[in-house]
């Protein structure tokens, strides 16, 4: 199937004369005559390639890729050609993501190199397209992966308290039998005592009971059985309530949060995997400001990052069977910005590799063990959808700190919203 070409140019004979070059070179070609027909034939059919003449009365052509651009991404690939050059209007094109800018000469020479050039650009796409594919396609089984991580940690922290949830109750159901029994048989006391006929066997039977019903053992154990399992559901509730806010859909959309909750729940949710390897230790500041975010983004963030930690501490410990493991989370309110600082005491980034922790699906471990994708999935968090910074420090043999600068909205600053409320009242 041959690739389609659109090309739009208000010159008809020079139309005419690419309609025939690519028409040769074995492409199928379709002409408008200017801006508005283009982006017309854009709209009602798919092109492999559309070429763009920037000199067009009314619309020129990066008016047109503009609008082709609105949505976001460019439909084809684009190639603009032009009688004069001009360097502004090149660059502008080229930010607009245009493959290619090509300068029309008098000779009309440019027509025969259009047939490479347009190859070229569909052959370029299809190559960016299909590294996109497969980054989605890698994304989202590294998200599967992560998910079915979180759920068996999440099995984990939560069959835990109910096993020992469990265990009590099946005590207390011993217990209850027990004393439920003499009762019974202080209830037959009682009724021997009222008709005047307790006998000696009546109250040893009952003597019995109460060595058998251990009623010392039981006042003591009974109340820390049902404490123990009031702080096993309180645990099951939070890991739950942790899940709820974890899953919760936000369109995507930027929300005014509380920075340090949802930290801890991330923390809560990814137990099962820092919780038997390390330490883990919180340092939250209590100034902090509401942060305007994605919350499911933060939460992702911090499970990335300390599971990235808990990988590190527990490659130390392998090297070192004396270290023990230990994590801190932090936050801080700093200016503008909201820091969280995730530090490990790990053997630290190796030199030669510290300029690639960062990029997409670079990692150090095994196979099996990772795709690479958990700090670059944080970069893209912070740095494309948030507008803030990342950052490590490292020490060999000691550790590493990683350091998120999130921008604080200024409506969240009290004073901001204590400002902006007087100048409503004016």
């Amino acid at each position: 199937m041959s690739d389609k070409v659109l090309y739009i140019e208000d010159d008809e004979a020079q139309s005419r004369l690419v309609e025939k070059c690519l028409e040769r070179a074995g492409y199928e070609v379709d002409l408008s005559a200017d801006g508005p027909a283009g982006l017309a034939a854009c709209a009602a059919n798919r092109y492999d390639a559309v070429i763009v003449d920037q000199s067009m009365p009314g619309m020129s052509g990066l008016d047109v890729i503009r609008a082709m651009a609105e949505d976001g991404e460019l439909p084809a690939a684009i190639i603009m050609v032009t009688g004069a050059g001009n360097e502004r209007i090149a660059v502008e094109a080229m930010k607009l993501g245009v493959s290619d800018y090509l300068i029309k000469d008098l000779e009309g020479g440019f027509v025969n190199v259009l047939p490479l050039v347009v190859g070229r650009a569909i052959q370029q796409r299809r190559l960016i397209q299909e590294k996109q594919r497969m980054e989605t396609e890698l994304a989202r089984v590294e998200r599967l992966e992560a998910i079915g991580k979180l759920a068996a940690g999440i099995a984990h922290e939560i069959n835990t308290p109910t096993q020992y949830i469990a265990d009590n109750s099946r005590f207390l159901q011993g217990a209850f039998r027990d004393v439920s029994e003499l009762l019974n048989a202080f209830e037959n006391l009682l009724q021997a005592a009222r008709s005047d006929s307790v006998s000696e066997d009546l109250l040893a039977e009952i003597e019995a009971k109460i060595r058998s019903a251990d009623l010392g053992f039981l006042n003591r154990e009974i109340p820390l059985a049902i404490n123990q399992s009031l702080e096993g559901l309180a645990h099951v509730a939070e890991i739950v309530g942790a899940m709820k806010e974890f899953s919760h859909p936000a369109n995507g959309e930027k929300q005014q949060i509380d920075l340090n909750h949802a930290i801890l729940g991330a923390l809560t949710l990814c137990g099962g995997e820092w919780k038997h390897r390390a330490e883990l230790e919180t340092d939250f500041d209590p100034e902090l400001p509401l942060v305007c975010c994605v919350p499911t983004d933060i939460n992702r963030l911090v499970v990335n990052l300390v599971v990235n930690a808990v990988h590190a501490v527990a490659e130390a410990a392998r090297q070192d069977n004396e270290r023990q493991g230990k994590i801190t989370v932090r936050t801080k309110y700093d200016g503008p910005w909201a820091e969280i600082r995730v530090e490990d005491n790990g053997m630290g980034i190796r030199d030669e590799i510290r300029s690639r922790v960062f990029d997409l699906f670079f990692t150090t471990k095994d196979v099996g063990r990772g795709t690479g994708q958990g700090l670059a999935i944080v970069h893209n968090i912070v740095v494309d959808k948030h507008g803030g910074t990342i950052e490590f420090e490292t020490q060999k043999g000691k550790g590493t700190s990683f350091i998120v600068r999130l921008p604080i909205n200024e409506l969240c600053l009290p004073e901001a919203v204590a400002k902006q409320a007087e100048e409503l009242a004016v």
